[in-house]
């Protein structure tokens, strides 16, 4: 089930970012490289089909950065 009841008490993370582009994930990689536990806020307009673009901003989505850098 999915509903409120299924939701955490409490949460307890060391960063939150706030922005899932390039940047955002960026920094949320090298935290978590150093064994950070990290939560990144991104807003996606939501669409009865899904989202559209999910995290990474137009530059990790369109292609003018490498995926390999954002996959290392």
């Amino acid at each position: 089930m999915n509903g409120p009841e299924d939701l955490p008490k409490s949460y307890d993370y060391d960063l939150i970012i706030i922005g899932g582009g390039s940047g955002g994930l960026a920094a949320a990689k090298e935290a978590a490289q150093y064994g950070k536990k990290v939560m990144v806020l991104d807003f996606v307009t939501p669409t009865p089909l899904g989202t559209r673009w999910g995290l990474g901003g137009t530059c990790v989505n369109v292609g003018c950065i490498p995926k390999k850098l954002m996959h290392q």
